[in-house]
């Protein structure tokens, strides 16, 4: 039994047997009770039908005036109605279109009846609500499946099921293979979401004639209306099915004119094979149909065989479909937290959030397995809506129990922007827990933007109105357009990790990631490299300048507590991996002959530098990867890897060391060609003056740190340029968006 915050007895409302709200409660049809008092007509009664058909709790519906909000606006006149016919105390029979609490679209049909009380007054009204969502989109499919079969001349599914029963029956007198094939062309989609309704039926009458004419004799082909084929080919062998599923994608290929731009068609092809993988028509559909499935995982253009394997699969995919739609309501997924580390200061800067699900037979599931799935079956709104409402809530309890905060980020997927409600709710999110929208950073890809639709640009603009940050995900993997960072609200970009992973080792890898620092401050943007796990990684980006970092060099995603533990405690990057920190001096000697690393030991202890040795070139390159050296002395004739090859390399990786050849032979050829390209410094001979040698180390010592403070200076001068091309980015950002605020 279901009451709200109006006493009914105050009303002079009452429904006086106990018995009757409990046949209301085990109602199929939505029964709500609006009050008349004013002219908000809120909820004053709800039973358990209604609550479940719009979503809402007892307690949030409890005075609700806009159960009932429709946000289409071809349907508004239905709502008009609607309240003309409350003021009025008429009653009224309407179908409408509304929204969910989770901001799905419902189809309901809804009679409202004015109560009479003693007196004549209309004191309340009494809804009756049935859910029609099937039956409208019924409606909805059927004229859709008609216009195609008008547009194409094909036949449907269950046209091309009959035929197939008809031609496995024929085979038991002429024994022939047959090849059922699931076609799915990716521009349909594409189409739908983008295109007029004349260029939708020209680019779906052009495809069904381009495949039909790849048809032979006796062949059928059908389609389903939403960018999906069926075919039945007779083909002798497997490589014949693949010739001609690839004869269909060549002529698929071959530009459509539209009146935009010409559309290049690609499709991928799910395989079954009669009497190989089924003998019955409705078994070779399903089998083809995952096949097709797993093609679309693989790429575009893939081709793919049904096998056993796949039914394993899909048998696996349905259970961790199955087991994901319950995850939330039981209470399996939890957030984590994983720093991001400021470079200049080594200190926490912001956290990313993390989705995790623990499933309690499973274990622990991928990330990358659930989320991809969940955008997949529909339901990575939900997923990343209760991210960050459980983000936001966090937020909130540290700010109530005045613990360490900082902002926080969330990935936020291109499926989620497409729809457009999604600012709402974010904002309703952020509203309910009292969260500074500053203090939330959505992480976005490439896609989002790729995509550029009006929903994600209006939810762009909205959010950035409202103070959140964004930041651009997994720069450098996709078209990473410049326009991007120039027509949309970023603040940051984010290096993608594989980048990162081999930076060290591949010359590409790292001036791609200096590039991209210097145009992100030119900019105004600030840099965040993701995966960084050695310290070597993180010297190199703290020296070129990046901001931030994020990896398991510092920290692992970690629990909400454990987060809390870890910014109370201070945890920060040691001073030795920052930007511009000052340390002590530090020699490398590397030689392969042991005496002589002992004899240069002896004669430069006392000296106010560290001392690191090293038996081989391969040896010193990994020294140098742990430590900051400021000057290197090497022998030229070594086995493996001679001194000028090894300083060649050091150079390379780490050119701010000052090189010096200390060598008993003089190849000038090598030596010489070395110190023309900058590879050494100075070639000094052995047996060497010991005064004059400890004399040209200071004199290399005293080099180093004249151009250390040379690149201080410089690094003042850049970062001052930073700051003020970040204030000219938000200044034009104000002033680009200032009309749109305005019209608001």
């Amino acid at each position: 039994m279901i009451r709200f915050a109006e006493s009914l007895n105050e009303t002079g409302f009452r429904i006086k047997q106990d018995v009757a709200y409990m046949a209301l409660d085990v109602s199929h049809c939505g029964v709500v009770v609006l009050s008349n008092a004013t002219e908000s007509y809120r909820v004053l009664y709800a039973n358990a039908a209604s609550l479940s058909m719009t979503g809402y709790s007892e307690v949030e519906l409890a005075g609700r005036i806009d159960w009932y909000v429709n946000g289409v606006e071809s349907y508004e006149p239905q709502q008009k109605k609607f309240r003309n016919a409350l003021t009025a105390a008429e009653p009224i029979s309407i179908e409408m279109r509304s929204y969910r609490k989770d901001g799905s679209l419902h189809w309901c049909e809804l009679g409202i009846t004015p109560f009479r009380n003693h007196e004549g007054y209309v004191s309340h009204f009494i809804g009756m609500l049935s859910d029609i969502t099937t039956r409208k989109n019924d409606e909805q499919l059927l004229p859709q499946q008609s216009r195609h079969a008008r547009l194409t001349g094909l036949t449907d599914q269950l046209g091309l099921r009959d035929y197939l029963d008809k031609a496995i029956l024929a085979t038991a007198f002429n024994p022939l293979k047959l090849t059922v094939a699931a076609i799915d062309i990716d521009q349909h989609q594409f189409a739908s979401g983008t295109m007029d309704r004349q260029s939708q039926n020209f680019l779906v009458k052009i495809a069904a004639e381009r495949i039909g004419h790849c048809l032979q004799i006796d062949e059928m082909l059908s389609h389903d209306g939403n960018g999906r084929y069926a075919l039945i080919m007779r083909a002798d062998s497997r490589s014949g099915a693949v010739a001609r599923c690839q004869a269909i994608q060549r002529s698929l290929a071959q530009a459509i004119p539209l009146a935009d731009q010409p559309i290049h068609l690609t499709c991928a092809f799910g395989l079954a094979i009669f009497p190989d993988d089924g003998r019955s028509a409705g078994s070779l559909l399903n089998y083809a149909a995952v096949a097709l499935s797993h093609a679309r995982e693989t790429s575009r253009s893939t081709i793919l065989f049904y096998i056993d394997a796949m039914s394993v699969r899909q048998h696996e995919r349905t259970t961790l479909e199955s087991a994901l739609r319950n995850a939330i309501v039981n209470g399996e997924l939890e957030v984590h937290y994983q720093p991001q580390v400021n470079l200049h200061t080594g200190q926490v800067a912001s956290v990313e959030a993390l989705a995790r699900w623990n499933h309690p037979e499973l274990g622990q599931i991928a990330p990358d397995r659930f989320i991809s799935l969940a955008e997949k079956i529909g339901l990575i709104d939900e997923i990343g809506l209760w991210v960050i409402e459980q983000v936001c809530n966090d937020m909130a309890n540290w700010q109530e129990q005045a613990l360490p905060i900082v902002p926080v980020a969330v990935n936020v997927s291109a499926v989620q922007f497409r729809n457009s409600l999604l600012g709402d709710q974010i904002m309703m999110l952020l509203n309910l827990s009292g969260v500074d929208p500053a203090m939330l950073t959505l992480e976005i890809t490439e896609a989002v933007l790729m995509d550029d639709t009006s929903t994600a640009r209006v939810t762009l603009e909205q959010l950035h109105h409202a103070g959140v940050e964004f930041a651009l995900d997994d720069f450098g993997t996709g078209y990473s357009s410049i326009s991007y960072l120039k027509r949309f609200p970023f603040t940051k970009i984010i290096i993608d990790r594989s980048f990162i992973r081999e930076l060290v080792d591949n010359s590409d890898d790292a001036a791609i990631i200096k590039a991209i620092i210097s145009m992100a401050h030119t900019l105004g943007l600030s840099v965040l490299a993701e995966g960084v796990e050695t310290e070597e990684q993180c010297r190199f980006l703290s020296h070129n300048m990046c901001d931030e970092i994020q990896g398991f060099l510092f920290s692992k995603p970690v629990t909400a507590s454990a987060l809390i533990e870890l910014l109370q405690a201070g945890t920060a990057l040691p001073p030795s991996l920052l930007a511009a920190k000052k340390i002590r001096r530090t020699l490398l000697l590397v030689d392969d002959e042991a005496n002589i690393l002992s004899a240069l030991k002896r004669l430069l202890r006392g000296s106010d530098f560290n001392i690191l040795t090293a038996g081989s070139g391969s040896e010193g390159l990994a020294l140098l990867a742990q430590h900051t050296v400021d000057v290197i002395l090497s022998d030229q004739r070594m086995p493996g890897m001679t001194g000028v090859e090894f300083l060649s390399i050091a150079k390379t990786r780490f050119p701010e060391t000052v090189r010096i050849v200390l060598s008993g032979y003089t190849e000038l050829t090598s030596v010489t060609d070395a110190v023309n390209e900058g590879d050494i410094y100075k070639f000094l001979t052995k047996p060497w003056d010991d005064a004059k040698l400890r004399g040209h180390i200071e004199e290399a010592f005293q080099r180093k740190e004249l151009a250390d403070e040379n690149r201080r200076l410089t690094r003042a001068v850049y970062a001052t340029n930073i700051e003020l091309a970040k204030a000219n980015r938000q200044l034009r950002n104000t002033q680009r968006h200032e009309p749109h605020l305005v019209q608001s």
